[in-house]
């Protein structure tokens, strides 16, 4: 526990408590900001910060191309990250795992994370301006909101790693150095939708070979995050009774260990921490989008194109027959597409994880038993999902583990311990008729220990 309970009793009654949200203004530059390039933010110091509140605004416009082409957004936002790092006084004490839009991207399917609207941008943008949910402007090209007046803003407020499962949430950032935050941009071929060479689809421009590759640029950029001021010494005293007892302050945060392979039946994977608490898995359709297959993806089971004479109409088929509310339109981007590896011929897929010898679970599993085991896997317990088991083979297709009793965040450390034993892990595909791409993704518990002096140490 990051606080004694003892002490947490004495912080349910608080007086003189006032709140406030600040503006944070990135460290190089404001606008203009291309692909991959790094963000900086620093926190207020000398305050009580909620960590889980910090905000990252932009405006966000893609390229307009040239020709017959159309640029659009993934529909996630968070695509545009690759890395997020936080590091205090000069020390990195996350430094984030690559691939960190995958990471959000499959942590929201075992979650059932909703994206919001309003902020977000959950689904691509076909075209015209009827369905256009950002601004309301209708899309020729490229898709463009305006960059002034605050219009069009896209917020990315759910983070994973120190930002959003830090415990206590609530950090008196007086006790360490400057606390900072680094936003890496993604390279923008995986984070634009592009419709190449996709001549069967009516809702995207066709996009022929030798058109200008996608890109996007960052605008109007800055933080907010909600800080808290006492009147009284109550936290204080309390941060200071727990140092006096423990002789540190011990923040609980979750780090993620990332790997990628090409695997043919077996990958392997180790990693050393205090408490390996649980083990993602997701089965890329195309992990490398380049020229046409940077086509948006769409999803098994919805709608695809209307009949160019009659909108309204589908194009063979007839909304009517569209169960479970699959009647609309379900586009994703190829690198946010997790799709079931291919069986050989007369051959089921089946799935297996073995650590240090250990078989998890102790039979080798079909898709349908790994989809039951992922739901497991959810902080929150079993999750209904809005989409069929069909919709989870085509575009959902993630494997998790969770390698703990409950543990409903990071105050608790009940994995399993790799740090005096060399973790073997192995991650087995059995069936597959080719090559798989994964990307797999440990979850761990890390400790973050306060000290006099602002001294910090951090126990992966």
């Amino acid at each position: 526990m990051s606080y004694s309970p003892k002490l947490e009793y004495f912080c349910s009654r608080l007086e003189g408590l006032s709140t406030g949200v600040f503006r944070l203004e990135a460290q190089n530059q404001t606008s203009n900001i291309q692909p991959q390039s790094i963000i900086r933010f620093t926190l207020p110091s000398n305050a009580l910060v909620a960590m889980n509140t910090f905000a990252f605004h932009f405006n966000c416009q893609t390229s307009a191309g040239s020709g017959t082409i159309a640029h659009r957004l993934a529909d996630d936002i968070s695509t545009l990250i690759n890395r997020v790092e936080v590091s205090i006084g000069g020390v990195s004490v996350a430094s984030g795992a690559n691939f960190y839009n995958v990471l959000k991207h499959v942590k929201d399917i075992v979650e059932n994370d909703k994206k919001d609207a309003g902020m977000d941008h959950p689904e691509i943008i076909t075209s015209g301006g009827a369905n256009n949910y950002v601004d309301g402007t209708a899309l020729t090209n490229a898709e463009a909101p305006s960059s002034t007046n605050g219009k069009a803003q896209f917020c990315i407020d759910k983070w994973c790693g120190f930002l959003g499962e830090c415990q206590p949430e609530v950090l008196d950032l007086s006790l360490m150095g400057d606390v900072v935050v680094s936003l890496y941009l993604e390279n923008p071929n995986l984070c634009i939708s592009v419709s190449d060479n996709t001549t069967t689809n009516a809702l995207f421009t066709t996009c022929t070979s030798g058109n200008a590759a996608a890109s996007y640029t960052l605008n109007n950029v800055y933080a907010t995050i909600v800080c808290y001021n006492l009147a009284s010494g109550v936290f204080d005293n309390m941060i200071s009774e727990q140092m006096a007892m423990a002789g540190n302050l011990e923040i609980g945060f979750k780090q993620y260990f990332s790997f990628r392979d090409n695997m043919s039946g077996s990958s392997r994977f180790t990693v050393a921490t205090q408490s390996l608490d649980k083990i993602i898995v997701c089965h890329h359709k195309t992990v490398n989008p380049t020229g046409s297959s940077r086509a948006p993806h769409a999803v098994l089971g919805y709608n695809t194109i209307p009949d160019t004479t009659n909108p309204s109409t589908l194009a063979g088929t007839s909304a009517a027959s569209r169960p479970l509310g699959l009647g609309k339109l379900m586009y994703k981007h190829p690198y946010n597409v997790y799709s079931k590896p291919a069986a050989s011929v007369g051959t089921e897929i089946q799935y297996e994880f073995q650590l240090n010898g250990a078989k998890y679970p102790q039979f080798r599993a079909t898709s349908y038993d790994m989809y039951n085991i992922m739901r497991n896997a959810s902080q929150v317990g079993r999750l209904e999902k809005e989409w069929g088991l069909a919709q989870y083979d085509d575009a959902y297709n993630v494997n998790a583990i969770k390698l703990t009793l409950d543990a409903p965040n990071a105050r608790f450390i009940q994995g399993l311990d790799t740090r005096s034993v060399s973790l073997n892990g192995y991650y087995y595909i059995y069936n597959a008729a080719a090559a798989v791409d994964i990307t797999l993704f440990c979850e761990c518990t890390s400790s973050l220990m306060v000290s006099v002096g602002r001294q910090i140490a951090v126990v992966q």
